[in-house]
């Protein structure tokens, strides 16, 4: 099993306890103190406010309470302590800000998706162009809320971001990815996201999934790891290290959104990527616009000087399916060829 980092959620603290709060400038402290004293019982206030309370209803009032900005509330801390427990040196790095915490207070359906691994997996299909055949699926996640309703991608991540969990949102999602596709009998490749900055260290982090497709009887081959939002990556030399694991394992890998800046360009050059997904927005309309056409061209070349598959994303109409047909593009995604599918 993985570490408690990717495995565990936490729990919010229950009845009375003992609050701590601390702020980076004073200003910020006297402010908690000057409008929370007559809320709460304060035990102490100098370099910081000690009181106790019930640390629900304490969160509660500090959410809608409106008197912190955000950026106040990413420096006020809060370490929660049992009422006659005193702090001793290692108990300061359990303390998180209220932004935190305030997410966490509500973040229940991400903390139910992720303990009950309430994961539905939709395949969309990626077709290779000259055979007219579905290459792979892609599959995309979405968490099942506490009462039955999908929650979007984009808000499960969002929310694992601000929680600190999206360490175990991305490992259940690969895993899920893995054991839903061979529950469907899928004989095509599958693409399955990560998130570089969800791993520390590939051997290490990765090991469940590898446990996992090993388990489930794969092909490494069919499988093909992609990063997404790699225009976010700031640390090239550690997606690099997570390439490499992958590759060295037999599995192969994707980079996304290629052609949406320098960065993405430089990232081709250094992570060498099995297929490489040119960017959505130079497919738009590519019928209509020379330039995006000569971009996309030479993409295509310079994918297949270093034996990569080229993929287009985001294919809407078949004018656009037949630029790309023409470029010499190897694989095809998107709404107008298939759309997503639990």
């Amino acid at each position: 099993m993985g570490c408690d980092k990717c495995t565990k959620t936490p729990d919010l603290p229950e009845g009375v306890v003992k609050i701590l709060v601390f702020a980076n400038h004073d200003y910020m402290l006297k402010k908690f103190y000057d409008n929370f004293s007559g809320q709460f019982q304060i035990v102490h206030y100098g370099e910081y406010v000690e009181l106790m309370g019930i640390f629900s209803e304490f969160i509660d009032n500090i959410a809608t309470s409106k008197i912190f900005n955000q950026m106040e509330l990413e420096n006020i801390s809060a370490l929660v302590l049992e009422p006659h427990e005193t702090p001793i040196f290692s108990s300061y790095r359990k303390a998180k800000s209220f932004s935190y915490w305030i997410n966490l207070c509500y973040s229940k359906d991400l903390i139910s998706i992720l303990d009950n691994q309430s994961i539905v997996t939709y395949f969309q299909p990626i077709f290779d162009i000259r055979s007219n055949t579905v290459y792979a699926y892609e599959c995309l996640s979405r968490g099942r809320k506490i009462d039955g309703s999908i929650m979007p991608p984009n808000i499960m991540f969002e929310s694992a971001r601000k929680t600190e969990l999206i360490f175990n949102l991305d490992r259940l999602c690969r895993i899920s990815a893995l054991k839903n596709a061979k529950s469907k009998g899928l004989d095509a490749n599958i693409f399955i996201n990560f998130t570089p900055t969800s791993i520390y260290n590939p051997e290490y982090c990765l090991k469940d999934t590898i446990e996992a497709a090993v388990n489930l009887g794969y092909n490494f081959e069919k499988i093909v790891f992609e990063v997404v939002e790699s225009e976010r990556v700031e640390n090239i030399e550690h997606l690099k290290s997570i390439f490499d694991f992958y590759k060295g394992m037999g599995f192969r890998v994707a980079l996304d959104d290629v052609g949406s800046g320098y960065s993405s360009l430089n990232m081709l050059a250094k992570l060498k990527p099995d297929i490489i997904k040119i960017d959505m927005e130079l497919i738009r309309n590519i019928h209509l616009d020379t330039a995006k056409k000569a971009i996309v061209n030479s993409l295509v070349l310079i994918s297949h000087e270093i034996k990569a598959l080229t993929l287009a994303e985001g294919i809407e109409s078949e004018d656009e399916l037949k630029v790309i047909r023409d470029l010499n593009i190897d694989l095809a995604q998107g709404y107008f060829l298939g759309k997503p599918a639990p």
